[in-house]
């Protein structure tokens, strides 16, 4: 049952709007964490997990983990550690009429429950808990591989995906891109590295040198250069020249610190993409009201097509200027042209989260049609038909 478990949270944890890694594995964490008793059990003792000290205990450590969630974000997604870890309890009593102390160590009286479903029943709901995971896969275009790696569990992903780009060296149909030039590539013509790094041959090769060099602008030149390619600026231009320009500002901005500030202690104290994303979520804890480093955050997240777009972090950028919500129909659009990702479901949660701040949505959108401002407008747009369950993307 112990996979049962893991696939019923890990379920639990992808649905949830908003989802993102880490609320995934705390999910998954908490549904498994009784099952440590079966240890115990083994060694001879008594279980001591399965009541509801333990419970409070992982739901103190998922709220102090993950305090840095916005407000709302943070209680759901304490809420559903909770959950998770009460449906295993509850799975527990119904199907296995296992052992529960549910007021240990306060007391020590244990219950046993009649199993509700014969053996074989059992075993086929088990069987379909922990193939649970992977039939989202379809859905929320992520699996359990996260676990161990994004990029492990991108690969796995890539090859069920449609293949929407053309491989920079032969020309076939891919999916892949190159971790350090960003250029398309199949994976007859790619390493796959350490870290799960897919490297194209020229990278390979050393005529792209990976090492950063001392000024930021040759390292702007090359770890961007994708968001200056024509697949991009053929797709979207202005939305490809906000991305450059915002990761662009950025990395000038991280250059410009003195290296003595913590975000360069044990590195090279050379400006990257990563160390410019630790600063920027260093910053937003600071200063929420801090957009710049939102817009990193969102734009990082787009140039290396995560799985989870992370909408969130601009929202609240949008309500400051509705007009931002240009950009987010513009990342859904190109998400779904590089990655395949259904804008329709995609989309769903940000816009009803946009909704419980600005009123009902769809004639606060009705509204934005009115907008003077072209891009405005036509985003606008966009978002009704997203609602009403159109892709307005599709060719």
């Amino acid at each position: 049952m112990a996979l049962a478990h893991a696939g019923l949270g890990w379920a639990i944890g992808t649905a949830a709007p908003g989802s993102d890694r880490r609320l995934r594995i705390w999910c998954a964490a908490a549904a498994l964490l009784p099952e440590i008793d079966v240890l115990a059990t083994l060694a001879g003792g008594r279980p001591i997990l399965h009541n509801m000290f333990a419970g409070l205990l992982c739901i103190g450590a998922a709220a102090f983990f993950l305090r840095d969630y916005p407000a709302r974000a943070w209680a759901s997604a304490v809420l559903l550690v909770g959950l998770s870890f009460g449906i295993h309890l509850a799975l527990d009593a119904l199907f296995s009429g296992a052992e529960l102390r549910l007021t240990w160590p306060l007391s020590g009286r244990s219950g046993h429950f009649k199993p509700v479903l014969g053996p074989t029943s059992v075993t086929v709901l088990a069987l379909v808990l922990a193939a649970l995971p992977w039939a989202l896969a379809f859905w929320k275009q992520v699996t359990p591989l996260e676990i161990v790696s994004g990029r492990l569990d991108r690969l796995f992903l890539n090859l069920f995906l449609a293949k929407n780009r053309d491989c920079r060296v032969c020309g076939k149909a891919c999916n892949n891109r190159c971790s350090t030039c960003r250029q398309p590539v199949c994976l007859r013509h790619a390493r796959i590295g350490r870290g799960f790094r897919v490297t194209c041959e020229t990278c390979r090769s050393g005529t792209a040198p990976k090492a950063v060099p001392a000024g930021v602008e040759d390292y702007v030149a090359r770890q961007l250069s994708w968001l200056r390619s024509k697949e991009a600026i053929r797709l979207d231009a202005e939305f490809a020249s906000f991305l450059h320009r915002k990761l662009t500002e950025g990395l000038r901005r991280l250059d410009d610190l003195p290296r003595s500030h913590a975000v360069w202690q044990g590195s090279d104290q050379k400006p990257t993409l990563q160390k410019l994303v630790d600063l920027s979520r260093t910053l937003l804890k600071e200063a929420p009201d801090d957009d710049a480093s939102r817009w990193v955050l969102f734009a990082d997240r787009i140039l290396t097509n995560s799985p989870d777009a992370e909408f969130s972090v601009i929202e609240s950028a949008i309500l400051r200027d509705f007009g931002a919500l240009r950009w987010m129909v513009s990342a859904a659009r190109w998400r779904y042209v590089f990655s395949g990702i259904d804008p329709v479901v995609e989309m769903r949660a940000p816009l009803e989260s946009l909704g419980r701040t600005v009123g009902p949505i769809e004639p606060f959108l009705e509204t934005l049609k009115g907008d003077l401002n072209p891009g405005t407008k036509e985003a606008a747009e966009r978002c009704l038909e997203l609602l009403k369950g159109k892709n307005p993307f599709k060719v």
